[in-house]
């Protein structure tokens, strides 16, 4: 009993150590790139909703972070999506600008998991006409893990989506920190 008592406090003592000596930097930015997948808006309407099909799309974003602690941070960002085509559809883009909160639980100095969820606005675009589709508010969430490289670079991967969009992105992306 000695034994397991005495483990568990060298295992609490070590975290407490380790979580010591991590400092995070307040602000960050990050930028990412990957896919969208999900449905396109397209040109072609439906009772004055636009429709479109299902596609793959790039997508590219950044975001500008605030970490309040190692657990809590605040983010502003803008994602563009590039729609692809098809035979029957033009294609379009959708700008998406968002502030979220992001809570993170670490699992060591290295790895970490997080959540982010807040409020985005995204705007459907054509790309042949660059008329607008309509200007929406949806809520974004999303979940991701990042390995920190230093104390100043991550690497990030993200699944994350926006309520009424119909896409789901998945994105890989760096921030850094200062």
């Amino acid at each position: 009993m000695k034994r397991i008592i005495g483990i568990i406090l060298i295992a609490v003592s070590t975290l407490a150590i380790g979580d010591e000596a991590y400092e995070a930097q307040p602000l960050y930015v990050n930028i990412n790139t990957g896919v969208a997948t999900g449905y396109s808006f397209t040109n072609n309407t439906n009772n004055g909703q636009p429709s479109g099909a299902s596609t793959n799309n790039y997508s590219l974003g950044a975001n500008l972070g605030y970490n309040i602690n190692r657990y809590l941070a605040t983010e502003v960002g803008y994602n563009h999506l590039w729609l692809a085509s098809n035979s029957a559809n033009s294609s379009g883009q959708v700008g998406i600008e968002d502030v979220a909160v992001k809570g993170t639980i670490p699992l060591g100095n290295i790895f970490s998991l997080y959540g982010r969820a807040g409020v985005a606005g995204y705007q459907n675009v054509d790309a042949n006409s660059g008329g607008n589709f309509a200007n929406n508010i949806g809520v974004l969430y999303g979940a991701g893990a990042q390995w920190a490289l230093n104390r100043n670079w991550l690497l990030r991967a993200e699944d994350w989506s926006v309520t009424g969009l119909r896409q789901n992105i998945i994105q890989f992306g760096a921030q850094i920190a200062f």
